[in-house]
Order: C-alpha cells, then sequence, then structure tokens
C-alpha cells in the first residue's frame, strides 16, 4: 500500500497505479502455479540485497542462485515497465525462468519516474553492473560471463549498459563501467522500448491511438520537457539511436532481439538489428506474428513458447551453463 500511496504522492497517472496494483498482483498468484513452484525449486531466492543507495533511496536486487557447484554465468535482469511502474516483484518469474537453465540472476529494482527522471533509471542500472561485477562471485556467479536482459524500457536499459561497458561514455555515471574493462558476454533485448525521445513518431506510424498515448506518457514521464527535444546529455536514454549514429563496432557483445509483429515499439527493434548488421556486429533477431508489447511473459502461448526457446538457445551458444 505504501508504494502506491508513494506512487500517488509523485503524481503518478491513475492509471497507472492500477496497473502496478494489478501486475503485483498477478505476481502473487502466480507464485502458486506448478510451474513457477518447479522453477523456484531449482534455486535459492535472496532477497533484497543492497547495491547502491541514493540519498535516503535503498537500491536492491534479489538473486536467484542456481542449485548446485558453480560458478555459474550470470545474467542481470531490467523489469519493464515505461520507467515508470513494475519492479523486482513483479518480474519474478522471468528471472526464475533463467535461473532455472542454470544462469545466476540479479533481478534489479531501479528508481522510478516521475519521482526520478532521467537519468535515474540509468544511473542505477549502471551501479548494478558495477555491483555485480564486484560481488557475484560471492554467490557462485562467473565474473567473467555476465550478460544482460530485459524488456520494454528494461530492454532500453540493457542496452544503454552494453554501450556504457564498450564505449568510453561522458557521463559521469557511464564512465566508470568502461574504465572497469569487462564487457558483458550478450545481451537479451525483449519488445525494446529503445527510443524514449520523440514520441510523436507513433502518431503517424500506424499504431493504435492508446498505444501512441502510453508512449507519450512514458516519454514525458521519465524525460520531462526534453522528451521531444532532447540534447547530448540525454543519449542514453536513446540507446538506439546512439547505436544508429555509430561508424564501427566498439566490441559489442552478441544481442539477441526479440518483438512481436504486432508490437507498437517493434520498429525499434527492427531498426537495431538493421544498425548492427552495417556494423558487422553480432546479432540474432526474432519477430513473432500476431504477438503484440511484452507477449513472451505469457509463457502459455505457443509464440511465447517459442521465444524462450529461441532465448535458452542463445544463451547456451554465447554464454553456456557447464554441465
Amino acid at each position: 500500500m505504501r508504494r502506491w500511496l508513494d506512487m500517488t504522492a509523485s503524481q503518478q497517472l491513475a492509471r497507472r497505479i492500477a496497473l502496478d496494483a494489478g501486475m503485483h498482483a498477478l505476481a502473487g498468484l502466480v507464485d502458486f502455479m506448478p510451474r513457477m513452484k518447479q522453477r523456484m525449486s531449482t534455486c535459492r531466492l535472496i532477497e533484497d540485497v543492497e547495491y547502491a543507495r541514493h540519498g535516503t533511496d535503498v537500491l536492491r536486487l534479489d538473486i536467484l542462485q542456481p542449485v548446485g557447484p558453480g560458478p555459474h554465468p550470470v545474467l542481470i535482469y531490467f523489469h519493464g515497465g515505461g520507467f515508470a511502474i513494475g519492479s523486482k516483484r513483479t518480474h519474478r518469474a522471468l528471472a526464475a525462468a533463467y535461473a532455472s537453465q542454470g544462469y545466476l540472476v540479479c533481478n534489479v529494482d531501479y528508481r522510478l519516474a516521475p519521482k526520478h527522471p532521467f537519468p535515474a533509471a540509468i544511473e542505477d542500472a549502471c551501479a548494478a553492473w558495477l555491483w555485480a561485477t564486484d560481488h557475484v562471485k560471492d554467490y557462485g556467479g562467473d565474473r567473467a560471463c555476465i550478460g544482460l536482459a530485459g524488456e520494454s524500457a528494461g530492454a532500453n536499459l540493457a542496452l544503454a549498459v552494453t554501450l556504457a561497458c564498450c564505449t568510453a561514455r561522458p557521463e559521469p555515471f557511464a564512465a566508470p563501467l568502461f574504465d572497469r574493462g569487462l564487457r558483458p558476454a550478450l545481451a537479451l533485448l525483449y519488445c525494446g522500448f529503445l527510443q524514449t525521445s520523440k514520441p510523436e513518431r507513433y502518431l503517424s506510424s500506424g499504431v493504435s491511438a492508446l498505444a501512441a498515448r502510453i508512449a507519450t506518457d512514458a516519454a514525458h514521464s521519465y524525460l520531462g520537457k526534453f522528451a521531444n527535444h532532447p540534447d547530448a546529455r540525454h543519449a542514453l536514454a536513446d540507446p538506439l539511436c546512439v547505436v544508429e549514429a555509430m561508424t564501427a563496432t566498439p566490441g559489442i557483445p552478441p544481442i539477441f532481439i526479440a518483438a512481436g509483429v504486432d508490437d507498437p515499439v517493434a520498429t525499434d527493434s527492427e531498426r537495431l538489428e538493421t544498425a548492427l548488421t552495417r556494423l558487422h556486429s553480432g546479432c540474432t533477431a526474432h519477430y513473432y506474428p500476431g504477438e503484440t508489447h511484452a507477449f513472451h511473459v505469457m509463457f502459455w502461448r505457443e509464440q511465447a513458447v517459442r521465444c524462450w526457446r529461441d532465448s535458452f538457445e542463445f544463451l547456451q551458444k554465447y554464454s553456456p551453463v557447464k554441465a
């Protein structure tokens, strides 16, 4: 309840608060499903590990530690929600899917807009990477094999952290990642909302008025007055545009791209695939007919099953679990 009172005080839209509450209620019900119980039986849940502080805000993540000896390949997971809703709790089922395959998962909470606009979320995502490189070995993780994953806004963060690790960035929160000298083993980007700014592009792209409004609300919540006119300070809010502007690859790791064909933001995934192909940077892109945004969370659907199978094959190719 306190969470939603805080969201109300920060002037969150009422429909967002209702959706966030529904997502958390659904996450509680998912815990009782046989498949979720089976997945959780394959790992140990370590909740609310502190990874950073910003003033009075304590930032926490959950660790899902596979049963059995390590070192385990690691995935850092960033949840979606338009930078404004969702949490590590609402996305535990997704983290558990990876953990059941033998990956040590850091399931990350980060500060949410509009109370905490850009660059709060990417600051926290970068801090989570730095924490992981220092501490995953304490939980049986392989420091030399850390990947990034996320969906929607979380995919935006995963791509931005990847760029911060692989390129010398001017942002004070991003520069330490490149200096650390450790690059991600891979990145998995599901239905990525990879360019936050200039949401007016949706008005002429054939998407529904509701979808255009949701994207516009997310952009204004996260970027405020800069939503339609970002400057260089906001580059990592649009990691897709950073990649599109590159003339050479700086050692970007293999990237898995997944989107529903009917997803209003599917063009972001298509643009990323085009840019990475031009740069001769390894990527594997999959588009799933008849599916819209975040379809992969509906584990029972045929295309969702296919998407998870494709992603697990990608993981085993580039970040294999040792038998």
